[in-house]
């Protein structure tokens, strides 16, 4: 299974069941794809998958962070069906620019207390459960 039939897995049962704990296992993805999650500068609040509107068969993965300063910051990644086994990583909030309709999101200082939407996205708030 590639990379990005395992995310698009996560979100369409999480979308199907209306039940977002499966997006418990991104983080395990990206870390298998030699993406390491933020251990240091941050405590991993909650996950989010999303399917852009601008673009088909590509998933956004966005990891919301609280840093020390308690600020809250987003790491975003993409994965295409096109390139199944490449995740790419967006930081400093240079994904908005390749995705428009993601302006903002970056920087925002609160986390969604939906776990779904009607665009398409799912959010798993984690709370810092991880221990992070």
């Amino acid at each position: 299974m590639t990379k990005y039939e395992q995310v698009r897995s996560v979100h369409d049962t999480a979308v199907q069941t209306h039940d977002a704990s499966g997006l418990r296992e991104i983080p395990k993805i990206l870390n298998g794809c030699g993406i390491r999650c933020r251990e240091d500068d941050g405590r991993l609040l909650s996950t989010n998958l999303s399917v852009p509107t601008s673009v088909g068969e590509t998933i956004t993965i966005g990891l919301r962070y609280e840093k020390r300063d308690q600020t809250l910051t987003e790491d975003i990644f993409e994965i295409t069906k096109n390139n199944p086994n490449v995740i790419t990583s967006y930081y400093k909030g240079l994904y908005q620019a390749k995705r428009p309709e993601y302006r903002g999101t970056h920087k925002l200082q609160n986390t969604a207390s939906e776990s779904f939407t009607s665009v398409n996205s799912c959010c798993l708030y984690l709370g810092g459960e991880n221990g992070s």
